[in-house]
């Protein structure tokens, strides 16, 4: 279990051009996510990963943190905030930071508490608070 004060760090994650794309063509065909041209012209400057890439490679990070720690835990049942403060470009190494949130008393899944994840690197970031 963890405790207030307490963090685990994920093993890194480097995203690259060809998972970028694949994800977009697959999930979120935006310009941005599929075509250099076109992402260098728009708001983000450069081909960016998909958030919901960058909040689906958070899940597997948490998940792979939690398990290396030996800590059991019910998928998440909800999600109450998620932000992308950046843009994730390729090349990008991606790191989870998972501590504890507020305490789930009544919660119907047993054993679920909340975490604060948020994924750092050089040029992205992404927020993501379960309850």
């Amino acid at each position: 279990a963890m405790n207030n004060g307490d963090s685990l760090t994920s093993s890194p994650l480097t995203l690259d051009e060809e998972k970028i794309t694949d994800f977009a063509g697959r999930f979120d065909p935006q310009p941005y996510h599929l075509d250099r041209a076109a992402a260098e012209a728009s708001i983000f400057g450069g081909l960016c990963a998909s958030g919901w890439q960058v909040a689906a490679l958070a899940s597997r990070l948490t998940g792979e943190a939690l398990q290396r720690a030996g800590i059991h835990y019910v998928t998440t049942t909800k999600v109450s905030r998620l932000n992308w403060l950046k843009p994730t470009f390729a090349g990008d190494s991606l790191v989870a930071l998972v501590s504890p949130g507020d305490s789930q008393a009544g919660s119907s899944v047993a054993g679920c508490d909340s975490m604060a994840v948020a994924v750092l690197g050089a040029g992205n970031g992404i927020f993501v608070r379960q309850r």
